[in-house]
């Protein structure tokens, strides 16, 4: 799955704790050649001595929707133990993208920085901006070390080792009073959202979050590819070197008009042009929506920003196209370091230490799921996740989002996504608007990078 002007007077800024680089502190040197030196046994327990560790700060860039509360504690334990001061600065989604962008552009860049890996390293020039971290000690204990390399290279230390289970995640209790139970097929769906519209008494049928518009295009960056199915890979392969269009597309405009459809039809939240992704969780927890349809971190931030009852979340697949077919991601939330950061050893270093498991096991404490690395305990899965896992993953009925086949595009894909909001009943444009202006914007994109075939 799949998340780019500098507006400083949008960060929010938590003070939590980073580390510090070891320098050496032994005995001064001597200044006499006087017999009153120390004697030799002195001198060598001076120079065993445990390095001083030196305060320092380091920056860490990140987005609402990539922020645990997790990483307070991990940085609280940086400054205890290591005397680093981690300032954490979380940027609204809507913005973060625009943001980076702007900052590496600048040269004004923090120390470290978060975005899906390995899908954003042509975002970011990842060879040209980050810095190559494949030789770092935490590498050879990586769980899934080739997902992250491109061109051999490492540009990120990852948080998971593959994730986004695309699914509807509801309220259980919303379901059982109105006698609900998880769809089988598109038709089925679609009955639910009327059931849940006509005798819901105001709850709304699926919520959506259009001014965070990374959650908008999750329907489309799902549905298409399932739709397509065996043709998944020809299509992308042929849109890749110009021997089709999106408009060649059907499955394209159906999963578009099967969007528009939800809105029309009055199933989403009227709110939903100003609406968040955190607006969508609270009104999950609190009963006001019935569904949302997002990625398995949604449980874990219900879990731990919402207090929401563990046995009160469940989930289920969008049957697009009467399929039973789960969308998926191979991408990871990874720390990038900057190569124009003031600070790129104790980046490094922080990097590090975060990837140990005393470190890495307070985070998957609170979002249990599949840690990078192979020394990390990823907690206790929620159940409902589980079974996706069980059901899809297991059993290879999953296709690859959009974003992961083409994520040479994955530069311009938040034009794509804008292009979806303004689809919506407030926008007011047709999906054959939307194709045909995506279609001139990704041309656009390919002959100015030369690809072949453009």
């Amino acid at each position: 799955m799949n998340v780019q002007k500098s507006k400083q007077a949008g960060l929010l800024a938590l003070v939590g704790c980073m580390m510090v680089i070891s320098t050496a502190c032994g005995s001064n040197a001597e200044t006499t050649t006087t017999a009153s030196a120390a004697p030799a046994a002195t001198k060598a327990a001076e120079s065993a001595k445990p390095a001083e560790k030196k305060e320092v700060t380091v920056s860490l860039l990140t987005s609402q929707a990539k922020y645990k509360e997790a990483y307070k504690k991990i940085a609280q334990k940086l400054k205890d133990e290591e005397k680093i001061t981690l300032d954490i600065q979380i940027v609204p989604d809507d913005q973060y993208y625009n943001l980076v962008k702007t900052k590496i552009a600048t040269k004004e860049v923090p120390d470290i920085l978060m975005n899906n890996a390995p899908s954003e390293y042509v975002t970011v020039d990842a060879p040209k901006n980050m810095v190559d971290l494949s030789n770092e000690p935490w590498v050879s204990r990586l769980a899934n070390p080739n997902l992250l390399k491109a061109d051999g290279k490492i540009y990120a230390m990852p948080v998971e080792s593959s994730s986004f289970y695309s699914a509807a995640y509801y309220n259980k209790k919303v379901f059982k009073d109105l006698g609900l139970s998880e769809p089988q097929t598109y038709t089925e769906f679609l009955t639910l959202l009327e059931t849940i519209k006509t005798k819901g008494n105001g709850i709304t049928p699926i919520y959506m979050s259009d001014k965070d518009s990374w959650t908008t295009q999750i329907f489309m960056t799902i549905g298409l590819p399932v739709l397509l199915g065996d043709k998944a890979q020809s299509t992308w392969d042929k849109l890749l070197t110009n021997k089709m269009k999106w408009a060649d597309i059907p499955e394209f405009k159906t999963i578009l008009t099967n969007f528009t459809d939800l809105y029309t039809k009055g199933y989403v939240n009227k709110d939903h042009m100003t609406a968040t992704f955190d607006n969508a969780k609270d009104a999950l927890a609190t009963g006001k929506t019935a569904m949302l349809y997002n990625g398995e971190w949604t449980v874990g931030d219900l879990l731990t920003k919402n207090n929401m009852a563990s046995d009160n979340i469940g989930a289920f697949i969008v049957p697009f196209g009467d399929k039973q077919v789960m969308g998926t991601g191979a991408f990871v939330q990874g720390f990038f370091i900057p190569k124009d950061s003031k600070n790129v050893e104790a980046a490094k270093r922080v990097l590090n230490l975060i990837s140990q498991p005393a470190y890495m096991n307070m985070y998957y404490a609170e979002n249990p799921g599949s840690p990078g690395f192979k020394d990390v305990n990823g907690g206790n899965v929620h159940p409902a996740v589980k079974a996706l896992v069980d059901k899809y993953i297991t059993t290879n009925k999953y296709i690859a989002q959009v974003n992961d086949p083409m994520a040479f595009v994955s530069p311009i894909f938040p034009d794509l996504w804008q292009m979806y909001v303004d689809m919506t009943v407030q926008g007011g444009k047709t999906p054959d608007q939307v194709i045909s202006a995506w279609d001139k914007k990704y041309a656009d994109y390919m002959k100015q990078k030369a690809q072949p075939g453009f």
